[in-house]
């Protein structure tokens, strides 16, 4: 359950975590991108302007003259100084800019500002060309940076992720904490849901309709597992009553019939028998009503005790054999495990083995040879009662799990539901005869 919640909640801070760093690298990129603003002023850039001023001088008698007068964008002003400081051309020049220059005054003017006005500079065949804008219309600073800045630059951005990375990872547990505790108790909820224990989950924040469907679902199954548990008490208290009046009479009417076979002869003695018989036949048929209906309700064996499985199986084919079995009929034996020891409850495994190879004898009336081997592996002691006889009803194979509503068919569904009662695993198969495969755990 918890490695469920873990999971979630890694996967909540990794995808934060993603998230926060593209949009990180998003923002530098955009940021690199548009944090020259000019062009909301310039309509080109001011190496294209000057280039095309340039380009357009000539020069006559009456001195400089620029051919193309819209070559200086609109609210800006440009002057052409000559190689001995003086102004000899301008066009919409301010009042305040002077008409004659020194070196110091050039080496002011290569700073970006004249006046305050920002300007821009260009060497041409004529002197030196100056193109200025209105004041406080562009801001300039001069940033240096060392080589060893630019060396180490990789290194510092690497950091700058990797910062930004553990301080998104750091607020993603710090916000997910509750998404987390939420999720547990979802979790935590639906597994107590699957395991049909009572759930009473708190009915708030995002999860509010989740939580409500779940109450609510749980609510739903603890009414019907109510009334199953009222109805399945209800039928073994019926089976358990009615067990117990059958018992006397047919003990009554066993021992008479035990009575008349041995006082009369010839076909009374005969009737006696099939009396006899057929009574001894509902007795177990009782029993085995009994005991099918308390390990349909998961009663666990409660006699347990150690118990060597291959002295158990020579017991129930010697028994077998000694009831006067047809010689149509022949047992094989082959058990490799003679130490092999189990815990469990000793009549209820006899019951089971014993129906499994009474019905090879009941089912193949005209005779059948019955094999069953026994041997040891690594976790478990396993167990082959095999037959080459007819096989076995498929719907009975495909529903061993359920027990059927008649007294035909039971013995197969009565032995899986005791082998699975002791933690074992129960195979059965038509194949050249019927096949069953048996697990159990040994101690």
């Amino acid at each position: 359950m918890n490695k469920t919640a873990i999971k979630i909640f890694t996967f909540f801070i990794l995808l934060a975590s993603g998230i926060s760093i593209l949009l990180l690298m998003i923002n530098f990129f955009s940021f690199s991108m548009t944090a020259a603003d000019t062009a909301k002023i310039y309509p080109e850039s001011q190496t294209k302007t000057l280039s095309r001023i340039s380009e357009a001088f000539t020069y006559t008698e009456d001195g400089y003259i620029l051919a193309d007068e819209t070559a200086v964008p609109q609210g800006s002003w440009c002057i052409l100084i000559d190689e001995n400081g003086n102004v000899v051309w301008g066009q919409n020049v301010p009042d305040d800019i002077p008409t004659s220059y020194n070196i110091n005054d050039i080496a002011v003017i290569s700073r970006w500002f004249l006046n305050d006005y920002p300007v821009y500079e260009k060497v041409c065949d004529y002197g030196l060309l100056i193109l200025g804008y209105p004041k406080n219309s562009v801001g300039k600073y001069n940033i240096e940076f060392s080589m060893h800045w630019f060396d180490t630059l990789p290194q510092r951005i690497l950091a700058v992720l990797i910062f930004n990375l553990c301080l998104a990872i750091l607020l993603a547990c710090v916000f997910g904490n509750g998404l987390y505790k939420k999720i547990k108790m979802l979790i935590q909820g639906i597994q107590n849901l699957k395991q049909e224990k009572p759930v009473h989950m708190s009915e708030n924040g995002i999860f509010k309709e989740v939580a409500k469907n779940i109450n609510t679902t749980s609510d739903s199954i603890e009414r019907k597992n109510q009334i199953i548990k009222q109805r399945d008490t209800a039928r073994s208290n019926w089976i358990s009553g009615v067990s117990h009046d059958i018992r006397t009479p047919l003990s009554i009417i066993l021992g008479y019939s035990e009575e008349l076979f041995s006082e009369t002869d010839g076909e009374n003695k005969e009737k006696a028998k099939i009396i006899t018989e057929q009574t001894l036949k509902i007795k177990k048929l009782i029993e085995d009503l009994n005991l099918v209906s308390s390990l349909e309700y998961d009663m666990q064996p409660n006699r347990k005790k150690e118990i060597k499985i291959c002295t158990l199986i020579r017991n129930i084919v010697t028994d077998i054999l000694n009831s006067g079995l047809s010689d149509k009929y022949s047992i094989e034996l082959n058990l490799n495990c003679e130490n092999a020891v189990i815990m469990g409850d000793e009549p209820l495994l006899e019951r089971a083995l014993f129906n499994l190879i009474n019905n090879s004898i009941v089912h193949n009336k005209d005779g059948c040879k019955i094999f069953i081997s026994a041997w040891q592996n690594d976790t478990d002691i396993c167990i082959n009662i095999k037959d080459n006889g007819a096989g076995a009803d498929e719907k009975i194979l495909t529903n061993l799990n359920k027990i059927p509503k008649t007294a035909h068919g039971l013995g197969l569904p009565m032995a899986y539901k005791i082998i699975t009662a002791h933690s074992g695993t129960f195979n059965a198969k038509n194949k050249d005869g019927l096949k069953i495969e048996i697990t159990l755990p040994f101690k």
